[in-house]
């Protein structure tokens, strides 16, 4: 079966000239816990292209750049609200990193979206991607990260100094202060799951890092990048010149380019 839908594909992609936009649904999936807010461009694909937002962030910040993608890529893309954010439920107050990889690809699977993904991941989002990458190796082709997070950084930066400069709320009352918080209590848990982990050399990796980084732990954050694609060819580093951490609205063209540039690579590998 899985052979007859490739071949479909394949086909529909060199005779139809589909309209993504008559394609985009904004939907809710019920994970078994709660339900998650998803923004899907939907298109005949063999891959799928999942963006995962920053610390804070939800799919509002990929909403000027989803179309772009899909249109120049001519892939299934899909943001979606981590949980607590933007309209996503909640959860259980006990939901860690883990649990939140575990919920994207139960979230994907719902979908029938089983392999072959190209997942993007922004800060925090970018720590995790290469969660989920450690995690389900088999199932990811290639990542993009957008100036990620990462254990390196937080061992050199300290993740006291990291702490006292993330906002956590004395008493939250609104679901992103609750999930802000509960991300905080459990990045320490989160970290040793990554710790002495390195990218697998096997897998495409663009990593992204700012050109302007907050003098104080600029020199670390570069190094760090730097550090996680070093030891493979099939890793590479682009510098943001001139961009902060906002990347992605600062230089819109230059994520897209880079998902394309991912694109390109695993198609032709």
């Amino acid at each position: 079966m899985a052979e007859k839908v490739k071949d479909l594909n394949k086909r529909n992609r060199k005779d139809i000239n589909y309209n993504h936009q008559d394609r985009k649904s904004d939907k809710f999936i019920n994970i078994g816990t709660h339900n998650l807010r998803v923004v899907l461009s939907d298109i005949p694909s063999e891959y799928t292209i999942v963006l995962e937002a920053g610390g804070g962030e939800y799919s509002e910040v990929y909403s000027k750049i989803q179309d772009s993608i899909v249109n120049q890529t001519k892939i299934r893309t899909m943001s979606y609200d981590r949980s607590g954010y933007g309209q996503s439920e909640l959860g259980p107050a006990d939901f860690k990193a883990i649990d939140e990889v575990k919920a994207l690809k139960k979230c994907l699977e719902i979908q029938e979206f089983e392999n072959n993904y190209i997942l993007v991941g922004h800060s925090y989002g970018g720590f995790l991607v290469q969660l989920f990458l450690m995690q389900y190796p088999e199932l990811v082709k290639g990542i993009v990260l957008i100036d990620p997070m990462n254990v390196r950084f937080v061992d050199g930066f300290g993740l006291d100094n990291l702490n006292a400069a993330t906002e956590y709320f004395e008493n939250p009352t609104e679901n992103h202060e609750k999930a802000g918080n509960r991300m905080t209590d459990y990045f320490p848990e989160a970290l040793e799951l990554l710790r002495g982990k390195d990218l697998p050399n096997e897998t495409p990796v663009i990593l992204i890092t700012a050109g302007k980084f907050p003098a104080i732990a600029a020199d670390i954050w570069r190094n760090c990048h730097q550090e996680m694609v070093k030891n493979s060819e099939n890793h590479q580093m682009i510098i943001a010149e001139g961009n902060s951490h906002d990347i992605i609205r600062e230089n819109p063209e230059l994520v897209i380019n880079a998902i394309k540039e991912m694109v390109n690579t695993i198609k032709s590998a």
